[in-house]
């Protein structure tokens, strides 16, 4: 054997000791969940991706809203903008939906995934975003407008509401 014959056996031996320490390193994150939340965090950003947008007054007199429909990493919400007259807008509230997939539905023969209309037929308007939980279950939330605590509260479908 020559001294050069030892010299690539040597660099051979610390190469696959590098790629062994590797992959157990990789193993141990893939194992640990804490690991692996930490690293997939790391490399993946939380990004946020607007999944739908509608705008107007829900009622004669509100303030004219602008409700996006956004999805994160693990999570949709609604979020709820008041647009100024002069463009700005001011975050009024954060709606959690509680589902990770998105939903549509039909409201007067169209499909949408959020829509604003006329729910209980009681002259105001109500933020309606259809989504399915885990279970693959469709799930209509709407969300009604308390003009006494400017917040909005969940309620649920009238009996017929066609969808």
């Amino acid at each position: 054997m020559t001294s050069a014959d030892s010299a690539f056996k040597k660099k051979e031996l610390i190469f696959l000791s590098v790629l062994a320490l590797v992959a157990m390193t990789l193993i141990t994150v893939a194992v640990i969940p804490s690991l692996k939340n930490s690293v997939k965090e790391a490399l993946i950003p939380d990004k946020r991706t607007v999944l739908a947008k509608v705008s107007g007054k829900l009622s004669a007199e509100g303030p004219k809203l602008v409700i996006l429909k956004i999805r994160t990493q693990d999570t949709i919400n609604l979020e709820v903008y008041t647009l100024e007259d002069d463009g700005s807008m001011n975050l009024l509230t954060k709606l959690p939906l509680y589902s990770t997939r998105d939903g549509y539905f039909h409201l007067q023969g169209s499909a949408t995934n959020l829509a604003v209309t006329d729910v209980d037929k009681d002259g105001t308007l109500e933020i309606v975003a259809p989504t399915y939980d885990e279970q693959m279950v469709p799930r209509l939330n709407i969300f009604r407008f308390n003009e006494e605590s400017r917040s909005f509260d969940r309620a649920t479908a009238p009996e017929g509401f066609e969808h």
